[in-house]
């Protein structure tokens, strides 16, 4: 309430009560507004002569108003300074009268702060309950562009690109410069690209194939549920997303990063982009996040039926198998290292998952290897892991090795005439797997003595995965976790 002599009436214009009046109760009179147990409802006249219908119970309503009571003690000096200071106006006398006619009243009053009549009337037991409430599922990734254009190519690259987990250079100006000389180049090359695996009717499959898999899940999760999609740097934005939940009058968010595994520039960034969008709403959603999976039975199970349907058992149908994983700058593996002693600091440390290296990325991808390996009945000898999709930017960044095109020619130069390639680093098909290793992989792979190059499909919205990652989601809405120690892990040591 401020201190305007005419806030009463703005608040509660049918009653004009000065401000004065209305935080001026003497202590005499706070017991007239404590009404005994089972008390009959009474009407008394307010301080300007508006009835008030009084609730029966006493208890929320006298400690209502004695607290507004005690505030208007509190704040009683600095008011009736004013109200001297405005006495040549009648505003003081004025105040002090009604001060005084404030002390007669009987029953809880509208002190001019728009109280209605039934709002401090206590009407059963005080209970919380979540009847009929939903929980939002919104299921986060980067974005694709809008269309195969330069333009619409350029308008994405520059919003994904400046983002500071996904491109780390320092300083700043010198990544601008950086991104200048990126978009002049960059942008065409893959307008070509996107072109050759943009679906003619459905656009984008990074887009479409996300659409298919909210729809799934949506139906598998039943009504309890209401799930929605969005993209950092295009549509259907996070913030939208957001926006649909509270129009629909959910809360709590549960967000599902579409990566099995953690990287600074992709869990990293969506859960930040999220995190940013939320805290800009003036009612801030409640928020909960499904950690990396690449370990979780759920998604094993989906990617163990969808790659043994090109493999065959034991892998039985190619020569070998090739895990291909998104590559990352070295950089945002270091980091995460808080001991600064393992992560690529000594041979073979990512041979297992520690306390040390937990959150590196190329730790969890050989880790998922191992363990896909494992379910997959492959021997020791008939797979392998590369890292793909690298930005060499003239060698100026490091990124993780082994390379997947140097891993596929070199497959094919030591007879490995049928290979099968997947990229479990990707739950959802797109310009990395659908171009990088199904078109530019086949011809490097061909060129370099390879016959047949096997693609394995992502997860996408196969029923396999749509049920693994209703599982995984149910799972942390029931609020349970899981420890490393619970998760399959393989013994063996990294290739």
């Amino acid at each position: 309430v401020g201190p305007s002599p005419h806030c009463g009436a703005m608040l509660a214009p049918q009653a004009a009560v000065a401000p004065s009046a209305a935080f001026a109760l003497p202590r005499s009179s706070w017991p007239s507004l404590v009404r005994a147990p089972g008390a009959s409802v009474q009407r008394a006249p307010n301080v300007a002569g508006v009835e008030k219908q009084v609730g029966a119970n006493p208890f929320g309503l006298s400690v209502a108003a004695l607290g507004v009571a005690a505030l208007g003690r509190l704040l009683r000096p600095r008011l009736s300074r004013r109200g001297n200071r405005s006495s040549t106006r009648g505003g003081g006398r004025r105040g002090i009268a009604l001060a005084a006619a404030s002390t007669s009243v009987a029953a809880p009053t509208d002190l001019g702060l728009g109280v209605g009549p039934e709002e401090l009337v206590v009407r059963g037991p005080i209970r919380p309950t979540r009847t009929g409430r939903k929980t939002g599922v919104l299921l986060l990734n980067i974005g694709t562009p809008a269309s195969t254009s330069v333009e619409d190519v350029r308008d994405y690259l520059s919003r994904f690109l400046a983002d500071d987990r996904v491109l780390e250079v320092k300083p700043k100006f010198l990544k601008s410069l950086l991104l200048q000389v990126v978009l002049a180049q960059r942008p065409k090359g893959s307008a070509k690209n996107y072109a050759k695996i943009w679906d003619p009717k459905r656009g984008s499959p990074l887009q479409f194939h996300t659409e298919d898999l909210m729809r799934a899940l949506q139906k598998e999760l039943g009504q309890d549920c209401i799930v929605r999609m969005g993209f950092s740097y295009s549509e259907p934005f996070v913030s939208d997303a957001l926006k649909s939940f509270s129009l629909a009058g959910v809360d709590e968010v549960l967000l599902v990063p579409m990566f099995p595994h953690y990287a600074s520039s992709t869990t990293g960034s969506v859960l930040a982009n999220a995190y940013t969008a939320a805290s800009e709403a003036y009612c801030t959603p409640y928020l909960r996040v499904v950690p990396p999976f690449f370990n979780h039975p759920a998604y094993l199970h989906a990617m163990r039926e969808t790659v043994t349907a090109d493999i065959g058992p034991g892998g039985r149908d190619v020569d070998h198998v090739l895990f291909s994983f998104h590559g990352i700058p070295e950089a945002q593996c270091t980091q995460t290292d808080d001991s600064q002693k393992v992560c690529l600091q000594r041979q073979n440390c990512c041979a297992e998952v520690t306390t040390a290296n937990r959150n590196c990325y190329r730790a969890q991808c050989f880790e998922s290897a191992r363990i896909l390996a494992s379910e997959l009945g492959l021997a020791p000898d008939k797979w392998s892991i590369g890292f793909q999709s690298r930005l060499t930017l003239r060698g100026t960044i490091q990124w993780i090795r082994p390379y997947t095109d140097e891993a596929l020619a070199d497959l094919a130069r030591k007879g490995k005439t049928r290979l099968a390639v997947l990229a479990p680093s990707f739950t959802a098909d797109c310009v990395e797997t659908l171009e990088e290793l199904g078109i530019t992989g086949r011809e490097e792979f061909a060129e370099a003595g390879g016959k047949e190059l096997v693609v394995v499909p992502c997860l996408n919205s196969s029923e396999a995965w749509v049920r693994g990652l209703a599982d995984i989601v149910r799972e942390q809405l029931a609020g349970a976790t899981r420890s490393p120690e619970e998760a399959p892990a393989t013994k063996v040591r990294a290739p």
